[in-house]
């Protein structure tokens, strides 16, 4: 069975987040960067990361923040759900060509709308986060995190062994997202032909272009890929 994504707000996680990625960089992205171009107020906190001061002053923007923009968070949780159900149906129609109607794993499925441009996803419990204005939409990101989860778990099945916590099953992973996403079914939702990558990965997406094409199986690219 398909399950039910959940689009919430959740500002405390949101918070603890930001204090995680306001120093941390990943294959060519600066999240930090990021972040404070978004919110210039929090350039203090970063400076006091850097020397290991408490930061307090995240929690007190945060707080401000959320609540000077409260209507529209809440709007944006009620048009991303609605937009998710939306196309749910055929992105899990699609899910199954692409691996074999394998089953989803179980957990929340749940979706928390940001105001940092992060976007982590969190596998043991099937969350992740959504830039509330990312440039691609809800949906796109969604639909990245989700093809996540189905595909951590396809490799655990398949590989018992393999310890899919490593950074080279985070590049594999991401690089098959940037591939399958290519695919017509999925643009034909997001109206994205172009996924992007992190730009230290582009060198190793196109190496696996013709694995990819060959056969567009999950499966077949996974045992291609780690064996």
């Amino acid at each position: 069975m398909s399950p039910r994504l959940v689009v919430k707000l959740n500002k405390d996680f949101d918070k603890a987040i930001c204090d995680e990625f306001l120093n941390r960089s990943e294959a060519g992205v600066d999240f930090g960067v990021g972040i404070v171009k978004i919110h210039p107020k929090l350039l203090p906190a970063q400076k006091a990361l850097e020397k290991q001061f408490p930061i307090k002053k995240i929690d007190k923007y945060f707080d401000a923040y959320y609540k000077t923009n409260d209507e529209e968070l809440q709007e944006s949780v009620k048009k991303a759900q609605t937009d998710w159900d939306k196309i749910s149906e055929k992105f899990y129609k699609a899910c199954d060509k692409y691996f074999d109607k394998h089953f989803w794993p179980k957990g929340k499925y749940e979706a928390y709308l940001s105001i940092i441009d992060c976007n982590p996803r969190f596998l043991h419990n099937k969350t992740f986060q959504v830039f509330w204005k990312h440039k691609k939409g809800f949906v796109f990101m969604a639909m990245h995190e989700m093809l996540h989860f189905l595909f951590f778990d396809l490799v655990e099945k398949l590989f018992p062994n393999i310890n899919i916590n490593t950074q080279k099953m985070w590049e594999i992973s991401e690089v098959f997202n940037g591939l399958i996403m290519q695919e017509s079914e999925f643009v034909e939702i997001t109206g994205v032909r172009d996924p992007g990558q992190y730009p230290d990965l582009i060198k190793l997406q196109k190496g696996f272009e013709a694995v990819w094409k060959k056969r567009k199986k999950a499966n077949e690219f996974l045992a291609i890929t780690l064996s």
